[in-house]
């Protein structure tokens, strides 16, 4: 069982302080409280915790902040949370600005909190104590940086929550987003997806708040927009990054005020869907540089969810490419090819700048190119047969991928106790093939039995 980890929760309010500690000893961390800076820094002198959450505003005397400055003169890398009044974004912005790793705000949620918490000891490089997944939403794979994000989705689904997911393009965001409503009490209800980035600026307003008739030309009847379609649903805002600037205002004060008026009127209808965004732009440094609104991306960052690239979680790619097999096999109904594992060696080398997106689309032109039963190393593009070097010492090609290839079977071999039927199931082939790899690969003289 992983260690417990301390978190210091310091609150002037008696029962969140008691409410805040129970949610968090039930996820298995350890707490401290403290009704006031005077007393947290006693605990911290005590027994140092390995987060600390902390009110904005702490009674008479020194504040949330004062106590983070103070905490991190000692520590540098204590992570800390500052929880602040709802609504109240110029404290988020101060405390972010001050040095504070995150922020909630009141009435805090658990999920919210959880969240939170995992996330930032995670980044610090604690173990955390953890939970598989009991749904994969649709999301491929079982490396631990997936079963981090299956476990963070089924953590913050429950919670109104805005979450705001990042990753480079293809990562499957937007899968990501689905999976959220998925799991939360808002399935039955519409889920809608705004791609911001292929909006014209002067039409992103009309298609997310809507308008009356005549409020501008060619508004010959009343239109109702994407927030109000999406009822008490999840709104997906994709790309939110490209959202123009003058845009980003309206948008804010929308979800400050959880209200927005058509185009062309003045009355508020009231904003009830969930608010999930991503983007594939660093959006902190964007509004540090003032390119985009520094207010906004706190409102949006209240949960932040990073998809890994393709390249950091290589043990799914075998997975996902049978997947993607089988799934354009369908589509063309022929055969489902399976992999050689020289091809799931280049597959695996290659560094995927396209991600998720890019390897099923070489799949599919793989299926269709070739026709062929199974599918080895000399069937793919020539760009996976000849990647690009990521060590700078020497070009990968063809030549290599015996060696890698031998390793692949070995893997596969050592996970199964080398029984060679399930190693065979694990790479895909059949267990001819595998006899055939294994003795091209000079390994029968290492098979049990």
């Amino acid at each position: 069982m992983a260690q417990s980890h301390t978190i210091l929760i310091v609150e002037d309010e008696r029962n969140l302080r008691r409410v805040m500690a129970a949610w968090l000893e039930g996820e298995g961390f350890a707490t401290q409280t403290a009704a006031d800076a005077e007393a947290a820094r006693e605990e911290l002198r005590r027994a140092p915790a390995d987060l600390v959450i902390t009110d904005h505003r702490l009674g008479q005397g020194p504040s949330g902040l004062e106590l983070m400055h103070e905490a991190k003169a000692e520590r540098p890398d204590l992570p800390v949370i500052i929880v602040t009044a709802y609504g109240n974004v110029e404290h988020a912005v101060e405390a972010m600005k001050a040095g504070a790793d995150h922020y909630l705000t009141k009435p805090v949620e658990e999920a919210d909190l959880v969240a939170l918490a995992r996330n930032l000891l995670n980044r610090s490089g604690h173990a955390l104590p953890t939970q598989q997944p009991d749904q994969d939403f649709g999301i491929i794979g079982d490396s631990p940086p997936i079963r981090e994000v299956l476990h963070t989705v089924e953590l913050v689904a429950p919670a109104p929550s805005t979450v705001q997911i990042t990753g480079e393009s293809g990562t499957g965001k937007e899968l990501v987003a689905r999976a959220l409503h998925t799991a939360s009490p808002r399935a039955e209800e519409p889920f809608l997806a705004v791609n911001c980035a292929a909006l014209p600026g002067e039409l992103i307003e009309s298609e997310l708040f809507g308008y009356e008739q005549g409020a501008f030309t060619g508004a010959q009847r009343a239109r109702p927009g994407k927030f109000e379609e999406a009822g008490n649903g999840t709104l997906f805002l994709d790309e939110v990054g490209e959202m123009p600037f003058s845009m980003q205002v309206k948008l804010l004060r929308a979800l400050q005020e959880r209200e927005f008026t058509r185009l062309g009127s003045h009355r508020p209808i009231p904003l009830k869907a969930r608010m999930v965004t991503a983007t594939n732009r660093d959006l902190q440094a964007d509004a540090e540089a003032g390119r985009f609104r520094e207010d906004l991306y706190y409102r949006l960052n209240v949960i932040p969810l990073h998809l890994p690239p393709l390249r950091e979680r290589a043990e799914d790619i075998p997975v996902l490419a049978r997947h993607f097999l089988s799934r354009v096999a369908r589509q063309l109904e022929c055969h489902t090819p399976s992999l050689e594992p020289d091809a799931v060696a280049a597959l695996q080398a290659y560094p995927w700048p396209g991600n998720i997106r890019e390897l099923e689309n070489v799949i599919e032109r793989t299926v269709v190119m070739s026709r062929a039963q199974t599918i080895g190393a000399a069937d793919l593009p020539p760009d996976l047969r000849q990647p690009p070097s990521q060590t700078g010492k020497g070009d990968f090609t063809t030549h290599h991928l015996p060696t890698i290839e031998r390793q692949v079977v070995v893997d596969a071999l050592d996970k199964t106790n080398w029984n060679q039927s399930r190693a065979a199931v694990l790479l895909g082939i059949s267990r001819k093939q595998l006899r055939t790899k294994m003795k091209n690969l000079d390994l029968l003289g290492g098979e049990e039995g």
